[in-house]
């Protein structure tokens, strides 16, 4: 606040007094160079008692000003001019200086009145009715007027000294002494609301960069000439002048627009007009050119509209937008997106960087924070400089940073969303909790070996995946229940690897899921090792992926060799040199994985045979007569001892077969071309999916069958809030016929390349020490792919129906499948048993669906990382480049729709011929391949992910998993160009 006051003033280099009292210790630390007197009674007296504590004399004009008001050095300068004994600035425009302005409080401010300038009258005792004008809190008395003062200061009466600096300057005018006013016109501000002293300097682009200039010390603002609209058209050789005199340094210019109806508190219409880069200084005429072409991308033609004109940055090392808080939520967070790669300015702006960054720091991360690139040192204390001045830290900054010139801010605005959540203690609570969670974990388990501790969202089992960064209590603790507690562990074991149980998988911190990287890679070594060999392997594996965490969603084809394929040798040879292996241990390592890959051949037809018994089981629990409670835990318990134990062996068949099959492409054995021919002949139930809509179409099958085949699937598999097909299959199902009707669905040819190379294919099996017949490879690699994606129907039959009955059970009790959303399955286990803390579980219900909503927001105002590694990214990480998985070889060019923004009855849109964007790559989204969509892009998903199989199945062009930051990247876009062969992925509009 002083900054600024003494900013207006700086012109005139003032001796500068504070008269204070409260907390005037803490100012004299941060101001050490003013002068300072003390205001002994300041709790009891008024303005004037402080004014007579002054040290004022009879030499000087003295300016006095409150401090917790806000002007400009115009005004200041306007008041020097006036030529009287007194002078106070005043406000004409107070009856609408803001918003909503209360009767109270115009009867308490400080009014004047007026005979022009002359001052007649002033007192807050004045009525508003009668007041012309409002006291500002500024004012300029002559040497003789403050050598009165000072002569007199013991003789003005107690009445004088509790009143206001208004009653003063009446009984001044009453004593003789004249009283003119300048007047202000609104452009001020006094400090009652937060965002007070934001409002005041944030305005058009321009103004704000002009009016933040002088005060930077971290950073620098580039001179700038700027003008409106009108004076353009009435001194357009005087405005180049300007320009060309007053920004000599440099030849090249940026002409950027500042019109009035963007960066605004309310709307920021960012990038919607044109800003010229690297014009000519000395070519006038394309200088009037940028300038024009500035002006007519503004659609309004208002003539108070403004054009700035700046030198343009050499060499630029990074540029970016930092937003103060996330944009979406307002969670405490600095968000800085930036581009070090091309020495552009405007890369992020344009969303044209392919190689952008995003750092994620929390408010309270130190400016020495570890994730902080050596880069952008120096931004954070920059950002927290502009935060200061403004009071306000919700900002949205662009920067650049300079060889030679260091930090350049290129804008400041507010940002324009406003945000509902606040950042309350309880976000902070709930990341120190984390933290203690970390730390308590990362101590290993009693089976698992390794000493550093790794946590992600995407290594295993993929939580981001299929159930989100941010899922509701009920989904997380039904992924744990059926698959992430116990079923994972005991599938490993039975397959062949190192058992680890009791070992849970999945852990949340502050509400986000997340992997335990550690104990999953224990989990991939084989049974057969010894613990020092499977220690020294899990600790490489560690640090191998802590030194890429970019391979966080690839870490079975990048970090991990789970199984053995054709090209091992490079995996030996990686160990070997970078691990320090030797060849007797490595021997043991192929030999071990090598059983694994030979036993999944074994055990896949008696894990296709189980997939058959469930949907009769379903069919036996269905039926019975129980309560939606019971029947849910009924279904729940055998979807996990039968279903999603099958689902995970098959998963993991699913994953040998297309590793051997990548293998031999990676080799030379086999062409990519072949390995397209054989997965064309894949028909899995998405397949099955897409035949049936035709049968529908074609009238050979009920609309009605279509519904009972597939109603039980779900855009969130374990999310009740998700509606089933079934729920709406006029939504979902529907528009799957019509275009099945409209369009015929072509396959993929088959080019005759797996003919020809296969059997190279088994000679190479063979050769290996693995099963090489013909038919018993085909049937495997057939088998295992399409029994992944079977069992996974099957299994999620089970779990749909367990959900409708628990809504069923929550509607029982006057709760909702939103609340239901934040209760998670070990209270409605306690409901179902009985548990004496559950004496109504009405209420009891209610309570802990309250409790979950709150958990809820809070986690909503949580930023994570992909990957924990240690304390320090609690606070602060870097999302890294992250390498998409293509699919397919067609490159297509089309609109984009990202399917985050399409909710309730947008999902009917026709996405025909668009790139669809999903964040998560859940078997749900199946409804999306019967809209002809033309590519499918993907936040999260491996090689062997779902979708990626989906997709491959299809012959539809694909980039899977790209990544948090990319995606981001990409959902603003409109068209995108997606090329698989030469792995693009590139913004057009």
């Amino acid at each position: 606040m002083l900054d600024w006051l003494l900013n207006a003033v700086a012109e005139f280099s003032p001796e500068v007094h504070f008269v204070g009292g409260y907390q005037l210790e803490e100012v004299a630390e941060c101001y050490p160079d003013l002068h300072y007197s003390v205001n002994p009674n300041w709790a009891s007296t008024g303005a004037a008692a402080s004014l007579l504590e002054a040290p004022l004399n009879d030499r000087d004009v003295h300016f006095v000003s409150f401090a917790d008001v806000l002007y400009r050095a115009s005004a200041v300068r306007a008041l020097n001019s006036v030529e009287s004994d007194v002078a106070i600035l005043v406000d004409s425009q107070w009856r609408s200086r803001f918003e909503g302005r209360s009767s109270d409080d115009l009867d308490r401010c400080e009014k004047v009145n007026l005979h022009g300038s002359r001052v007649t009258r002033l007192g807050r005792d004045l009525l508003p009715e009668i007041a012309d004008a409002e006291f500002v809190g500024l004012m300029r008395l002559s040497p003789r007027v403050a050598g009165y003062i000072d002569q007199n200061r013991e003789s003005f009466p107690d009445t004088i000294r509790l009143g206001s600096l208004s009653q003063f300057v009446e009984l001044l005018r009453m004593r003789g002494f004249s009283v003119e006013a300048a007047d202000v016109a609104g452009d001020w501000a006094e400090l009652n609301e937060p965002d007070d002293l934001s409002r005041f300097v944030l305005g058009t682009k321009a103004q704000t960069l002009y009016r933040l200039q002088g005060m930077l010390n971290r950073s620098r603002i580039e001179d700038q000439v700027s003008f409106t609209v009108a004076e353009w058209g009435q001194a357009r050789d005087r405005i180049l002048s300007d320009i060309h005199r007053r920004l000599a340094d440099g030849d090249a210019l940026v002409v950027r627009s500042s019109a009035l109806s963007e960066d605004g508190f309310g709307v920021s219409n960012a990038g919607a007009y044109t800003s010229i880069l690297n014009v000519n200084r000395h070519d006038a005429d394309a200088l009037s050119r940028a300038i024009a072409e500035v002006i007519a991308s503004y659609p309004d033609g208002h003539p108070d509209n403004q054009v700035l004109v700046q030198p343009m940055l050499r060499d630029v090392t990074a540029s970016g937008v930092a937003f103060t808080r996330v944009l979406a939520t307002g969670a405490p967070y600095y968000v800085i997106n930036y581009d070090d790669t091309t020495a552009s300015t405007e890369s992020i702006t344009s969303g044209a960087s392919r190689e952008h960054k995003t750092l994620f720091l929390h408010r309270d991360a130190p400016d020495g924070h570890p994730a902080i690139p050596d880069n952008l040192v120096g931004l954070l204390p920059a950002l927290r400089e502009v935060e200061a001045l403004l009071d306000f830290d919700s900002l949205d900054v662009e920067f650049a940073m300079t060889q030679y010139g260091g930090i350049h801010i290129l804008q400041v605005r507010p940002i324009a969303v406003q945000h509902e959540l606040d950042s309350s203690d309880a976000a902070r609570a709930a990341i120190d909790q984390a933290v203690a969670r970390f730390q308590q974990l990362s101590v290993p388990g009693p089976f698992v070996v390794g000493e550093s501790p790794m946590f992600g969202i995407m290594p295993d089992w993929n939580p981001a995946e299929i159930i989100g960064t941010r899922p509701g209590r009920l989904a997380a603790s039904l992924y744990r229940f059926l698959i992430l507690d116990d079923v994972w562990a005991r599938q490993r074991a039975e397959y062949g690897y190192r058992d680890v149980r009791p070992q849970p998988l999945l852990t949340l911190f502050a509400g986000h899921p997340y992997i335990d990287i550690r104990a999953s890679f224990n989990s991939f070594v084989p049974a057969s090792l010894d613990d020092g060999l499977a220690a020294r392997l899990v600790s490489f594996y560690l640090s191998w992926l802590a030194q890429r965490p970019q391979l966080h969603d690839k870490v079975e084809f990048d970090v991990v060799p789970t199984c053995y394929a054709l090209d091992f040798d490079h995996w030996r040879r990686r160990l070997e040199k970078h691990g320090g292996f030797g060849a007797d241990e490595l021997s043991a390592l192929a030999d071990g994985l090598k059983d694994i890959t030979r036993g999944a051949f074994r055990r896949t037809p008696a894990d296709l045979a189980a997939v058959d018994t469930l949907q009769e089981r379903f069919s036996v629990i269905s039926s019975r007569p129980l309560t939606d409670l019971d029947k849910a835990a009924a279904l729940l318990e055998d979807c996990r001892r039968v279903g999603t134990l099958t689902f995970a062996h098959l998963a993991r068949s699913g994953f040998v077969a297309v590793t051997l099959l990548r293998s031999a492409v990676t080799m030379g054995i086999l062409s990519q071309a072949a390995v397209d021919d054989f997965l064309n002949t894949i028909r899995t139930v998405s397949h099955r999916f897409t035949e049936d809509a035709a049968s529908v179409a074609r009238g050979e099958m009920p609309f009605e069958q279509l519904v009972s085949g597939y109603g039980h699937l779900r855009p969130g598999t374990y999310d009740i809030t998700s509606a089933s097909y079934a729920d709406d299959p006029e939504r979902y199902l529907r528009p799957v016929v019509d275009r099945a009707q409209a369009s015929q669905t072509s396959h993929p040819g088959d080019s005759g390349a797996w003919a020809a190379e296969r059997q190279d294919f088994f000679g190479a099996l063979a050769d290996a020490g693995l099963p090489s017949d013909p038919e018993e490879v085909e049937t495997f690699l057939h088998g295992a792919i399409e029994g992944r994606e079977l069992a996974k129907f099957e299994f999620t039959r089970y779990l749909s129906r367990a959900l409708d009955c628990i809504a069923g059970f929550a509607g029982s009790h006057g709760l909702s499948r939103d609340d239901m959303a934040q209760v998670p399955l070990e209270d409605l286990l306690a409901c179902r048993a009985g548990d004496p803390g559950v004496a109504d579980p009405r209420r009891w219900l209610r309570q802990r669906a309250q409790e979950g909503s709150e958990a809820a927001r809070t986690t909503a105002l949580i930023e994570l990382p992909p990957l924990i590694r240690s304390r320090d990214d609690f606070y602060g990480f870097l999302y890294a480049d992250s390498h998409a998985n293509f699919i397919g070889s067609q490159r297509v060019l089309a609109e984009c729709a990202d399917l985050r923004q399409l909710t309730g009855d947008d999902r009917a849109v026709d996405l025909s011929g668009c790139i669809a964007l999903i964040p998560q790559a859940d078997p749900g989204y199946d409804w999306l391949f019967g809209h002809n969509i033309a590519g499918l892009v993907t936040m999260y998903g491996g090689a062997n992910s779902h979708m990626a199989i989906r997709a491959a199945e299809f012959g539809l062009p694909a980039a899977i998993g790209i990544g948090e930051a990319r995606y981001l990247g990409l959902a603003g876009a409109s068209v995108l160009e997606l090329d698989p062969s030469n792995r693009r992925l590139e913004v057009v509009r």
